[in-house]
């Protein structure tokens, strides 16, 4: 008698668990059912998810895309990815070679001592990533571990973008052209 109480305790929270998963009022044309719907990040087969966008991971989507992406994905950094996207790789259509043989869309070199989702070196030790998605979260795991810095040296954390770019500058890139294109692009702004 215990046995058959057990079998159908599991069939019924079973057949519950079923309803629940494949259930969905709402199924948004072409995203596959059982996704999240809202602000989150889905990556299925080669296709990235973000609300009403699908975006394929080997292809550079356009920067407002992209924008829209790291608001969720970064986060607080998500203005610093796309304006220095911008500078390292180009605007929409004007892509660096970095950008179109490597997937790194923001001039990332190879760590040496975080984490990284790169899967080799490329020249000059530039990373080189499977898709821009992985380029993206490889940026916040290198601002993670910029922030961190900036907080044991001044013991609490970078107030702007700017005052971020100042730290990094010398370190990411030592070029002073690099340093005022940089700030011209935070001032000039447009996809917030």
């Amino acid at each position: 008698m215990n046995i058959f109480k057990n079998i159908l305790i599991f069939a019924v929270s079973l057949t519950f668990l079923f309803i629940m998963i494949y259930r969905s009022p709402v199924v948004e044309k072409d995203k596959p059912r059982g996704m999240p719907r809202h602000s989150e990040v889905v990556i299925h087969s080669d296709t990235l998810y973000l609300d009403s966008l699908k975006l394929p991971l080997k292809k550079i989507p356009k920067v407002a895309q992209l924008h829209e992406v790291a608001k969720v994905a970064i986060g607080r950094w998500a203005k610093l990815f796309t304006v220095l996207k911008i500078e390292e790789s180009g605007h929409d259509g004007q892509y660096s070679v970095y950008a179109l043989k490597y997937n790194n869309l923001v001039g990332m070199r190879y760590p040496n001592f975080r984490k990284t989702t790169a899967i080799r070196r490329g020249y000059s030790n530039y990373c080189v990533f499977d898709h821009w998605y992985d380029c993206m979260i490889d940026f916040n795991y290198y601002m993670e571990h910029t922030e961190n810095v900036f907080v044991k040296k001044y013991q609490r954390k970078p107030k702007t973008d700017k005052e971020m770019i100042r730290f990094m500058h010398g370190s990411y890139n030592i070029y002073s052209v690099w340093y005022s294109d940089v700030f011209w692009l935070l001032d000039n702004f447009k996809y917030d």
